[in-house]
């Protein structure tokens, strides 16, 4: 039986191949989807920008840059019926928790000798992850942090699941006031079973350095990233944001993840008192396009 028809939009999620293990590929790819409005919209360039809620998902060390209780939800509609449900929440004493749903909806069943699923029915496919980690700053320009995820996939009645580890780290340059460099070791972990085979985890190591610089008395700011998973070529992200209109963030981003459409992103944030609203439009080509809503509050601080 096939086991996911829809090939096409699986090649779109991350780095451009079936996420889903026992086809071919390493398994549980969906954790490099984007989660977060704002990171999308920058085209995922956030190994250096992630002091919020959504250190956990990109570099734990940003944890320790958390100043207030913060928490994050977002929604993103994405293709061909496929829905993300996202949520964390970040502590200012450098501990963090989130949880990432993603549904394939249903999908019609096939077989190499009935390639339409005639009278087979339909089935589902889900991925899941939560983690929890905690962030320290070392010294007044070196942080470093460390996450766990629980992680699984399931198609129909078989389920795959396991368990990663990412460490990383930020620090700050102090001779160029605005710029940090951060580093990301991601899944680290033992093989996984899907069925009769075992799989390797998508180990992945993520390079990024992001400038914040204030220009005719607003707030803007660059960021690119390099990824290098362990079967994969290198990618690279570059985002771009500015505060000009402010209470309102117009961003940008393009990244060499996306095959299905030309890698572009945009969106924007408003911000009020208690935090944000904020939106990223992800063209994928004749696929469709996705599109992420997040609320963001933030309360206390320490």
């Amino acid at each position: 039986m096939k086991i996911f028809p829809l090939l096409g939009v699986i090649l779109s999620l991350a780095p451009a191949r079936p996420c889903l293990a026992g086809i071919g590929a390493e398994p549980f790819d969906f954790i490099f989807l984007d989660a977060g409005a704002r990171p999308a919209a920058l085209g995922g360039a956030y190994t250096s920008l992630a002091m919020d809620a959504n250190a956990l998902l990109y570099n734990p060390a940003g944890l320790a840059r958390v100043n207030s209780h913060e928490t994050t939800f977002m929604h993103n509609s994405y293709l061909q019926g496929i829905i993300q449900e996202y949520a964390a929440y970040a502590s200012p004493r450098g501990w963090s928790v989130n949880f990432n749903y993603l549904s394939f909806g249903d999908v019609q069943k096939t077989t190499l000798s009935d390639p339409d699923g005639s009278g087979l029915g339909e089935t589902t496919l889900t991925d899941l992850a939560f983690g929890a980690g905690y962030g320290r700053a070392l010294t007044e320009t070196l942080s470093v942090g460390v996450g766990a995820k629980y992680i699984r996939e399931t198609i129909d009645n078989v389920t795959a699941k396991g368990f990663a580890l990412d460490a990383g780290g930020l620090y700050r340059i102090l001779a160029l006031d605005g710029l940090t460099l951060g580093l990301v070791l991601q899944n680290l972990g033992p093989t996984v079973r899907f069925e009769t085979k075992r799989e390797d985890l998508p180990l992945n190591l993520r390079a990024g350095a992001a400038y914040c610089f204030k220009a005719y008395g607003h707030e803007h700011l660059l960021a690119l990233d390099v990824n290098k998973e362990r079967s994969q070529n290198a990618l690279a992200a570059v985002g771009g944001e500015t505060r000009s209109l402010e209470p309102l963030a117009l961003r940008f981003g393009f990244n060499t993840r996306n095959d299905a459409g030309i890698g572009i992103t945009a969106g924007f944030g408003y911000q009020f008192k208690a935090g944000s609203i904020d939106y990223a439009f992800v063209p994928m080509g004749d696929i469709g396009n996705a599109h992420r809503i997040s609320i963001t509050f933030h309360w206390g601080s320490m």
